[in-house]
């Protein structure tokens, strides 16, 4: 049997929990997924200010040590990272310190089509720029996850495949390469590197206390990732990589504790002008996905729900918010696997289509 955490956070550990019958619902719905899907772990945090609040960590954090996962864990969101990197660049364009239709070519003068391509093109996945994180680069990361690796190096490679580019502002095609040249841009901008940036701007305006832009490999506590090699049919540990290889991208660490204020505060716009909020709320298809998948400045919507998802090898994270019910999801797994495949997005549509039947489209 898989060991179970619970736990309420410092600030809301005054509400009430989710009606009984609930959780036993939510309890069957997580346990069920572990075993069908083989997870080492699983987290989830619900908080519905009109129903109560459910926060759960299941299975193992250390699978040689059998220790228990808590919900009190920091882990890797990936992609989430882009909302911080997206809000960066927004308070810049608020500031008067650059326009989101300013020119790529301001900053990056030889970056092929950069006299073409505009800031809010990079934050609306517009650009039509090449994925630098393509199979080659992402089987290397996987079997070299500590090897040195830089912006400079993403945007090298992402130049090179030039010939693949498309004419920006006609599709949605989501691309990492976008958000590392907002990584630079800020850096540029603001005279600071990126993570010196974000704790001062926003994680502490937000009172993230254990949310940070991870520089180097290691991830505090006692959390493990992991990535399930069907060749050996056994786990190998991601817990250590470089976080320099996603950047701006994804390189940020949370917690369940965290996560929950910040995205009330990413679709309130807490750090923004009202115009700059309403404007980033804007949503566009993204390529190749359902119709109730829209992408606009940084942030994801799935049907109703706003925020974004985010894996990397060890990870997996999906965090979002509900306007109509006031309402936080988040769902974190300790599993990627090399082909990229998300399973904490997997669990959040069951997690929503048992919590909000009415409201979701799937």
């Amino acid at each position: 049997m898989k060991q179970l955490e619970r736990g309420g956070t410092s600030a809301s550990a005054v509400a009430p929990p989710l009606p009984a019958t609930t959780v036993a619902q939510l309890d069957t719905l997580i346990q069920k997924a572990i075993q069908d899907k083989n997870l080492p772990g699983v987290m989830v945090g619900v908080w519905i200010p009109a129903q109560g609040e459910y926060q759960v960590a299941f299975g193992a954090a250390n699978l040689n040590t059998g220790q228990a996962r808590q919900v009190t864990d920091s882990f890797r969101i990936a992609s989430i990272t882009k909302t911080f990197t997206a809000t960066a660049i927004l308070q810049l364009a608020d500031q008067g310190l650059l326009s989101t239709q300013d020119l790529l070519a301001q900053w990056f003068p030889d970056f092929p089509h950069a006299d073409l391509i505009t800031v809010q093109d990079l934050l609306r996945m517009r650009s039509g720029l090449a994925e630098f994180a393509d199979e080659s680069v992402l089987n290397g990361y996987y079997h070299r996850p500590l090897e040195p690796f830089t912006a400079q190096d993403a945007l090298r490679l992402a130049a090179a495949r030039a010939a693949s580019f498309t004419p920006p502002q006609q599709k949605t095609v989501y691309t990492n390469t976008n958000f590392v040249l907002l990584q630079q841009i800020v850096e540029r901008v603001s005279g600071q590197d990126i993570n010196s940036y974000l704790q001062t701007h926003v994680m502490e305006p937000l009172r993230l206390r254990h949310t940070f832009y991870a520089t180097d490999p290691v991830l505090p506590g006692p959390l493990h990732g992991y990535s399930f090699d069907a060749r050996t049919e056994s786990f190998r540990d991601m817990t250590q990589l470089n976080p320099q290889v996603p950047g701006g991208a994804g390189a940020v660490v949370s917690t369940l504790d965290d996560l929950h204020p910040y995205m009330r505060a990413l679709y309130a716009g807490t750090l923004l002008q009202p115009a700059t909020q309403v404007e980033r709320l804007r949503g566009e298809q993204i390529e190749g996905a359902p119709p109730f998948v829209q992408y606009g400045e940084g942030l994801m919507h799935i049907g109703p729900f706003c925020g974004h998802n985010g894996t990397i090898f060890g990870f997996s994270s999906d965090a979002f918010y509900l306007p109509s019910q006031d309402a936080v999801i988040v769902v974190n797994v300790n599993r990627l696997d090399q082909d990229d495949q998300s399973h904490s997005t997997q669990l959040f549509l069951k997690v929503t289509k048992l919590l909000f039947p009415q409201e979701v489209p799937w």
